[in-house]
């Protein structure tokens, strides 16, 4: 369960928003309404002028980025350099998971990922990129992953968020989602609205 309560204030803009809720979740919104901004205060990018953020329980408002158990990410969470092998199992090495090399082949064939080419992920295709990244941040099984606008540039999307979602449940991982594909939001299981800086429950 992740819980929020904050506000955060720019020059002409301010989110003030109360999340609580846990599962599959999408978020849509006009571009400029917070869903950025949201996401980062999430995962300790950006600290709220005021407020909380709470995941099971426990007060993770001021813990780093390491210390959350909670990743981001985005188009360009990725490490080109890298090959798609060394890359898949690179997250749950920082965090110390230990994931065997045929848990990490099943997982790439599952989501489609191009493992035996032995490219490095800077040559993939932009929906590659992505796969790898999503494959790598699942991989290290976090507590919640939130993707911003993660899957914009994947071929076969629905059968690549469906296939992510299962593998979520089964590491019993939380994902929130922001996109602006409506389409996209039929496969979660609550989906929010972002407005003003503030989300509603649709």
């Amino acid at each position: 369960m992740l819980e929020a309560e904050v506000e955060k204030r720019y020059s002409g803009f301010v989110l003030n928003t109360q999340f609580k809720d846990k599962g599959i979740i999408s978020i849509i919104g006009k571009n400029g309404s917070g869903k950025t901004t949201f996401l980062r205060i999430l995962s300790g990018i950006i600290q709220p002028d005021r407020g909380y953020i709470k995941l099971d329980g426990k007060d993770i408002t001021n813990l780093p980025i390491n210390k959350r158990n909670i990743i981001l990410i985005n188009q360009e969470t990725y490490i080109p350099s890298f090959n798609v092998k060394k890359h898949l199992s690179w997250g749950a090495k920082i965090r110390k998971i230990k994931v065997d090399e045929k848990e990490i082949i099943e997982i790439a064939k599952m989501l489609d990922i191009p493992i035996s080419e032995n490219k490095k992920v800077g040559q993939l295709s932009l929906g590659n990129k992505e796969k790898v990244s999503l494959a790598t941040a699942i991989i290290a099984r976090p507590r919640v992953i939130l993707v911003d606008e993660g899957f914009s540039n994947i071929n076969n999307k629905r059968n690549f968020i469906e296939n992510y979602i299962n593998l979520a449940k089964m590491y019993r991982i939380d994902i929130i989602y922001v996109t602006q594909d409506i389409e996209d939001t039929k496969l979660a299981e609550k989906t929010y609205m972002m407005e003003n800086g503030s989300l509603k429950l649709i």
